[in-house]
């Protein structure tokens, strides 16, 4: 866990923080998309709507934060 954070902060300095920190709002979409495929687990239409809904705004908050 440990190295995690040390990779986690190298990014925030890099990219800085109010660009890497909107990524952070995608993980648990990833978590979901390993969840359905690696453990087939279900995935509703609500479930993807969502994050549809979501993976736009963060589009959008990166795009007019430049």
């Amino acid at each position: 866990m440990l190295i995690g954070f040390v990779f986690w902060y190298r990014g925030l300095a890099q990219g800085g923080i109010a660009a890497v920190g909107q990524l952070q709002l995608l993980q648990p979409f990833f978590g979901l998309a390993l969840a359905a495929t690696l453990l087939h687990e279900h995935v509703s239409i609500g479930m993807l709507g969502v994050t549809v809904a979501v993976i736009l705004c963060v589009a959008g908050a990166r795009k007019f934060a430049k």
